[in-house]
């Protein structure tokens, strides 16, 4: 009697489905960029809904995508980056259009803890991203200090420090999208085009 069971059909490695690093930190650089413009006071409050599309579609669903990819390759600090910043992503965007209006009390408390919670989560990254590069560090150390100044400036109600919080996460940002422009030039031209230290 011959065994008819199919064999597993072999795979190819996940390493060769690309590096998903360039992803996450456009789909990060591009929604912070945004949030920041209107942190900042550079662009008016009530133009949030448009932050708030980027935030699903580009912060949440493209980073999640990063991060999983990354976690499939066993990369566990990039997997980690961009998963749990995509969940930032979404939550940020459930709270402002749809819990913030509810909350009648203790808002700016409320406000505080969140930022602040993601000020704890980024310092213990920051610690982890010591062993990257420069880029990568420089990336966290910004990220730190928008989230403390954003909930300190929530805890003291102080439109300064939330407007000191927006242009650094300009800053961020900006420094995100170099990362990730470099990554991907540097990656088609294969040589250093745009140097990553």
């Amino acid at each position: 009697m011959t065994d008819t069971t199919l064999a597993p059909v072999s795979s190819p490695p996940i390493t060769s489905l690309g590096d998903p690093f360039p992803l996450g930190l456009a789909s990060f650089g591009i929604s912070a960029l945004v949030l920041a413009s209107v942190m900042s006071g550079l662009i008016d409050p009530l133009a949030t809904p448009a932050v708030l599309s980027l935030a699903l579609a580009l912060g949440f669903f493209t980073e999640a995508i990063a991060g999983v990819l990354h976690f499939m390759r066993g990369e566990t600090f990039a997997g980690m980056v961009f998963t749990t910043y995509a969940g930032f992503w979404l939550s940020y965007a459930l709270l402002v259009q749809f819990y913030a209006p509810m909350v009648t009390a203790d808002a700016a408390a409320i406000t505080g803890m969140f930022l602040l919670a993601w000020a704890i989560f980024s310092t213990y990254m920051l610690l982890a991203a010591l062993r990257t590069n420069l880029t990568t560090i420089a990336i966290f150390v910004v990220l730190c200090a928008v989230f403390y100044l954003a909930a300190f400036g929530a805890f003291a109600s102080s439109t300064g420090l939330g407007h000191l919080a927006g242009y650094l996460l300009i800053v961020d940002a900006l420094l995100a999208l170099y990362a990730s422009a470099a990554i991907i030039v540097n990656t088609t031209w294969d040589r250093t085009v745009l140097p990553v230290p």
